[in-house]
């Protein structure tokens, strides 16, 4: 097993990274077919579909898609290795993980032994892992040597590469993609799904979206190397999916003076967005849904279907449809502007955690307080102003999940609506 082992990394822990689809753009396997014939590419791409259908298993198809390639050089196969391009970010996240103290290392169930080498040493990685050509005088054979290129095999190199520093599976972080990866993911500690297919998505502790490795810094403790800590990159995650819900801020000026036009909007792109996330569960990304979705997607978010945006919509729609245009306003920015006021004053600078809800702050709850009165103020009597900041501050802490993106909007609007009246 070949490393490019470094004496100065420190035992902090293993951060392992699956090669196709994670390190590489495009897939191996993929590509070396291409530089054949079309015939054998068309076979390889089917015994691909095949796997992704469940159909068949991981060894099966690396065994085929490599006996395809019997009479070829390996001197060609590692030339389209060479040809490859890496992630963006791949060589900068090695870097810095490793000042952090970690080693990185490369592991694949279907990518050479001597080209994952090779990129582990572009990158700076501490260590490669991958499948064994069996060759006779420079010629590939077609066959494999050993089970490099199973699920298990691939969680026995990774095992082993863990054993060679000392530690065990709970030092461990993988960053994965695809299902021959759901061994490791079950034993590592930590297991990041990086646009990720369905079964990974269903395992894996976070799921990024993204076309910059480097993002996965997240999900560590230490944070970015340049000065940016986790909680500061939580409060600009946080910021992103604020933004997006301060678009709404738009919904009733536009309702005032085209109202059925404004519902027909607003309810599309509710609609659309929720048939986005069935078919980002089966594996079809939906042009910009989709890609939004994974980047605004919180770590502690289900697996499944992400209501808030949904509900969201919903929320939205509802008080314009079924309020006069005073309460819908108010309904309506106090969601937008004050919802996202509270998230982020809370996790920027709230300490004090609500008692019946620790998700909540009080810094937080008081923003969303002072943003209801200041919104309510311009349409409703000082007291009802402050009935409505009140309505807003209590709906919010309670402990509801997206639910709030409904209830919060239809509950201001309500006591506006009562006040007009």
């Amino acid at each position: 097993m070949g490393t490019t082992e470094r004496p100065e990394a420190r035992r902090r822990g293993v951060v392992a990274f699956d090669v196709d689809g994670v390190f590489l753009q495009g897939l191996f396997l993929s590509r070396v077919a291409s530089t054949t014939s079309a015939w054998i590419w068309i076979r390889s791409m089917w015994l691909g579909f095949l796997l992704k259908l469940g159909l068949t298993g991981l060894s099966r198809v690396v065994e085929r898609a490599y006996s395809f390639q019997r009479g070829v050089p390996i001197k060609q196969i590692l030339d389209v290795g060479d040809s490859l391009r890496l992630v963006h970010g791949a060589r900068e996240l090695c870097a810095e993980l490793r000042d952090a103290g970690y080693y990185v290392v490369l592991v694949s169930a279907g990518v050479p032994q001597q080209v994952v080498e090779r990129i582990a040493y572009h990158v700076g990685a501490d260590g490669a892992y991958g499948v064994m050509l069996e060759a006779s005088e420079g010629i590939l054979t077609g066959r494999l040597l050993g089970d490099r290129h199973s699920a298990r095999g691939k969680k026995e190199g990774l095992w082993q590469m863990l054993q060679e520093r000392g530690l065990t599976w709970s030092d461990a972080t993988v960053v994965v993609d695809d299902a021959s990866n759901t061994d490791i993911v079950a034993a590592a500690w930590r297991s990041i799904g990086v646009n990720p297919e369905w079964r990974i998505l269903r395992k894996a502790d976070f799921v990024v979206y993204t076309r910059d490795l480097r993002e996965i810094l997240e999900f560590f403790p230490e944070g970015y190397k340049a000065g940016v800590t986790l909680r500061q990159a939580v409060i600009l995650h946080e910021a992103f999916r604020k933004a997006i819900h301060s678009c709404s801020v738009v919904v009733p000026i536009l309702a005032v003076w085209w109202k059925t036009p404004t519902l027909w909007l607003v309810g599309s792109v509710t609609v659309t967005y929720l048939m986005s996330e069935v078919m980002r569960l089966l594996g079809v990304a939906v042009p910009v849904f989709s890609a939004v979705t994974w980047r605004a997607m919180r770590p502690s978010e289900p697996r499944t279907v992400v209501m808030g945006p949904f509900l969201f919509g919903v929320g939205i729609f509802s008080v314009v449809a079924f309020f006069e245009p005073a309460a819908a306003t108010v309904g309506v920015l106090v969601l937008a502007i004050g919802d996202s006021a509270a998230s982020l004053v809370g996790k920027t600078f709230g300490n004090t955690t609500l008692p019946y809800n620790p998700g909540k702050t009080l810094l937080g709850s008081l923003s969303l307080f002072a943003v209801g009165v200041l919104v309510a103020i311009f349409f409703v009597p000082a007291p009802w102003a402050l009935l409505v900041g009140a309505v807003a501050s209590l709906v919010e802490s309670l402990p509801l999940g997206p639910s709030d993106n409904l209830l919060l909007p239809l509950a201001t609007a309500g006591v506006v609506a009562l006040a007009l009246t």
